[in-house]
């Protein structure tokens, strides 16, 4: 089977998957509805008409073979997506979209409050989704959020703050899980310091001569062991390499836009503010084009310098293979167009490939078909469509024939 069989064969497959998932959330909504229509008709007092609601949710998760939580959750999350973004919902009917897609669609359906909100998500998670991992379409839907509503997020990561702890689980086998839940910037900061830390240590010990076996997560799990038993404070002390990407506006405070770490993940305008003022944070500036592509540089040479190595693994963010979520940091970067063959040592020349897929390039075996654009620094959601009401002026209350709205085509589209 070719390449262009499996693909299409691939699709229909994914596809039919999607339908069979959504002709089970269909099922399972249009029961629950009739049923519960049929409930509240009743004269019953209101604990037997509850008791009642339960015993459809009982019913239907002991026919499906799946839980009453996973029903509950199917009724709710299909009325948040079919109530605030009803495109969606098609595009699950259609098979573009499977249930995983449509949850994390609808959690951030709830999460959001304006209707503005609803709709820019309606008009631009269908097409992200439909191309993105599940993964990737988190991510964006966080920065999605606090790009929207950036007050709502911030308050929403108060609240979370406030539940910030530390968890110690105990395994049978002599070894225990440590568990801390901190703010995202502290986290992606402790986890850079000590990926840095431990390739720092020298492979071979420089007073017993013996060569460090340890992997680089035993490293750092031994760095991390040593740091909280012998250190003091109770101060966050930033001192990792960590980039964030700002509007300007955001961090002089006129707007409260969300920073952006270099792997993504949206952190509070605030934060940043308070880390740009601590006395040991060093800018580097990359300049941007209006659409936030870095702009291109060239080295004459096979090696580009570390100014280059800095802003293309800012650009691309993680491996550029489609899919792939390995750290920028533990990528290298290839030339798309071999050196030897004439291929430029240029940021248009240039991508990050994870060590795996860099092989597979090396080896013939990585097509360009499956790799993805850069990362976009400036994000764009679709705009909604505009559109237009149509008022009798001779008797404004008066009810027009035809449609009250119609929609205007979007310069993009005429």
């Amino acid at each position: 089977m070719g390449w262009s069989q499996a693909a299409v064969t691939g699709d229909a497959v994914r596809r039919a998957r999607a339908m069979a998932e959504f002709e089970e959330w269909d099922f399972v909504v249009s029961q629950h509805v009739r049923r519960v229509a049929e409930i509240d008709r009743t004269d019953d007092i209101v604990l037997s008409k509850e008791l009642a609601r339960r015993e459809v949710t009982l019913e239907l998760a002991q026919a499906l073979r799946v839980t009453e939580h996973q029903v509950w959750s199917m009724v709710r999350e299909a009325q948040i997506v079919r109530e605030r973004t009803p495109a969606v919902w098609e595009a699950f009917r259609a098979g573009d979209l499977d249930a995983v897609r449509v949850t994390a669609i609808a959690d951030s359906a709830a999460r959001l409050q304006t209707r503005d909100s609803w709709q820019k998500l309606e008009h631009s998670a269908p097409e992200y989704a439909a191309t993105h991992t599940i993964a990737e379409l988190r991510a964006w839907l966080r920065r999605l959020r606090a790009r929207l509503e950036p007050e709502g997020a911030d308050a929403e990561t108060a609240r979370a703050l406030a539940d910030r702890r530390v968890n110690v689980t105990h395994n049978d086998d002599g070894t225990s899980w440590l568990n801390a839940l901190l703010p995202t910037g502290v986290a992606i900061a402790v986890a850079e310091r000590l990926r840095k830390a431990a390739k720092a240590l020298p492979s071979v010990d420089p007073e017993t001569g013996e060569t460090d076996t340890r992997t680089r997560e035993q490293k750092q799990a031994d760095l991390l062991g040593h740091w909280l038993t012998s250190c003091t404070g109770t101060e966050t002390d930033i001192r990792a390499e960590i980039a964030i990407s700002i509007a300007a506006t955001d961090l002089i405070g006129l707007t409260n836009g969300p920073g952006i770490t270099r792997d993504g993940e949206p952190v509070t305008s605030a934060w940043v503010r308070e880390l740009a003022g601590s006395e040991h944070t060093l800018f580097r500036r990359l300049v941007l084009d209006p659409r936030g592509d870095i702009l291109d540089t060239t080295v004459l040479n096979y090696r580009p310098t570390e100014a280059l190595r800095k802003a293309l693994r800012w650009r691309d963010g993680t491996c550029r293979v489609a899919g792939c979520r390995a750290p920028v940091h533990d990528t290298d970067l290839d030339h798309a167009k071999p050196y030897d063959t004439g291929g430029e040592t240029t940021a248009s020349n240039l991508r990050c490939l994870c060590r795996k897929h860099h092989n597979m390039k090396s080896h013939d075996h990585l097509d360009d078909r499956h790799l993805d654009t850069p990362m976009r620094i400036i994000e764009r959601y679709l705009p909604c469509p505009p559109t237009v009401g149509f008022l009798d002026l001779l008797d404004p209350k008066r009810p027009v024939r035809g449609p009250q709205l119609r929609e205007i085509p979007h310069p993009a589209s005429v």
